[in-house]
């Protein structure tokens, strides 16, 4: 029977791209535990903790919150086996929305290539089945991503320099960062430090999206449960998505 290989928080951190401060997190959440502590105070993870981070993975992947994941893990009727094919059942059906999405595609190609006509039914195949299926499993966060989509500016991007998007990058990422910096000194959302801070954002916001109160509100929705705005935001920290979509209600609230 071949021996589990035990991997230090760095080694793992490596191995699964979660970074170590998140790691660390996931212990304080009691979500992932390591295996053992070395003589040396090293923690140590082996392939049962290794299997859990995977589990743990595929939940942030399908759009599960921290919370509902400790919730989820933290059942004494928790069956990794019938999660796994619970996360292969979703994953196929985002696949075959996908295939539907990709002969779309196609067929659009083919048409304006003068190859095929399509049909006018066809020219939203994958889309409509796409926001009904949304819509019925509950993404509230759908009507809020029409929103923020619908308040982009016109930017004229195609005249922009590539170190313009590198100062946006930049910017953003020097104000998540303070962000941080409050979470970690214990500071509440509302308050006026992190208000401050949180009104830089807004106008970093405003610079590409008309960014009135419903709008900000609308994003501080997806900060916190978008799953891809956050795996933008989780990176820098695990908690950042929540406390900035609560600065950012508090501020709408108080300032817009």
């Amino acid at each position: 029977m071949r021996k589990s290989m035990a991997y230090t928080v760095k080694k793992l951190s490596e191995l699964s791209g979660v970074t170590v401060r998140t790691l660390h997190f996931y212990e304080e959440l009691g979500i992932l535990k390591p295996a053992y502590h070395g003589s040396n105070g090293y923690r140590y993870y082996e392939e049962k903790e290794l299997l859990q981070l995977q589990q743990i993975l595929f939940f942030k992947e399908l759009g599960f919150t921290l919370k509902q994941i400790q919730k989820v893990l933290g059942r004494s009727d928790f069956d990794q086996l019938a999660a796994l094919h619970s996360h292969r059942k979703a994953l196929k059906q985002e696949w075959e929305k996908i295939g539907q999405l990709i002969k779309t595609i196609d067929k659009t190609i083919n048409h304006l290539q003068g190859k095929k006509k399509m049909k006018d039914q066809e020219i939203f195949d994958g889309f409509t089945l796409g926001i009904v299926k949304r819509a019925k499993e509950g993404e509230s966060y759908f009507i809020a991503e029409a929103l923020v989509l619908a308040s982009i500016k016109n930017l004229n991007d195609g005249k922009r320099e590539q170190s313009y998007y590198d100062n946006l990058i930049k910017t953003a990422h020097a104000i998540f960062k303070e962000i941080v910096d409050c979470i970690e000194s214990g500071s509440n959302p509302a308050s006026d430090k992190v208000q401050r801070i949180v009104k830089k954002h807004h106008t970093f916001t405003e610079e590409h999206h008309n960014a009135t109160k419903q709008v900000y509100k609308a994003l501080a929705q997806l900060y916190r449960e978008h799953p891809v705005y956050r795996k933008q935001l989780d990176p820098f920290h695990p908690e950042l998505a929540e406390f900035l979509a609560k600065g950012m209600e508090a501020f709408a609230d108080s300032k817009l």
